[in-house]
């Protein structure tokens, strides 16, 4: 299994561990989940098309 790094700001990173929380307390996660599993489960549902968003805006090239 691959190593990967990303850099997000600390406020995004913030809410996202604010909306995992409350994911955990609504019992939609596990609660024993860390944040790298939950990142992981995102991208497997991305890339098999499952996602529940349809916004392209996450989608970025490189100038």
């Amino acid at each position: 299994m691959k190593t990967v790094s990303i850099y997000a700001p600390e406020d995004l990173v913030d809410d996202f561990d604010d909306k995992v929380w409350q994911m955990k307390a609504e019992g939609e996660i596990d609660r024993d989940a860390s944040r790298s599993e939950v990142l992981r489960h995102l991208m497997e549902e991305w890339t098999e098309g499952n996602s529940k968003s349809d916004s392209k805006a996450a989608m970025m090239t490189a100038d």
